[in-house]
């Protein structure tokens, strides 16, 4: 062997991380037509995402494996929980409670992640992406979602 050490860092789990996710893209959007670059099938941006991810995650995991990076620490649960159940939280609100409510309430429960958390800050921020996101994909996009949940202002 040159010399070179083989290193596990917290690139090499990040491009792993990457792979994975890429590898996922690539499974469940396995069963979709991909079609061509002209008539994009449902699985061609699905694909092509996997197929980045798994790209990308590759070459920062094999970088990390030559270079030694910043050593592997503990994993932070809070964050990690708050944003995977702010993911959950849209996931299951998002048909009964209406894009607006919906909205503030995902960005409530990732934001309560991060260390510097200040509930005041954070429901502003959220009041106005939900506004943006209104704006952008009812008004702009014109896609047809619940503004509200049922019953409220119409």
């Amino acid at each position: 062997m040159n010399g070179r050490r083989f290193h596990i860092n917290q690139d090499v789990v990040a491009g792993l991380m990457f792979v994975v996710a890429g590898g996922l893209f690539l499974w469940f959007g396995r069963n979709y037509a991909i079609g061509t670059t002209l008539r994009m099938g449902p699985g061609y941006i699905p694909n092509l995402l996997g197929w980045m991810l798994v790209g990308v995650g590759a070459l920062i995991a094999g970088r990390g494996t030559l270079v030694a990076g910043d050593r592997l620490e503990g994993w932070a649960l809070r964050p990690l929980v708050t944003v995977c159940g702010a993911f959950l939280i849209f996931a299951w609100t998002i048909s009964w409670l209406g894009l607006i409510v919906t909205a503030v309430l995902t960005m409530m429960c990732a934001a309560v992640g991060g260390a510097e958390f200040r509930l005041r800050e954070q429901t502003v921020a959220a009041l106005v992406a939900a506004a943006v996101v209104a704006i952008v994909f009812l008004y702009g996009l014109g896609l047809p979602m619940r503004y509200w949940p049922a019953g409220v202002m119409g």
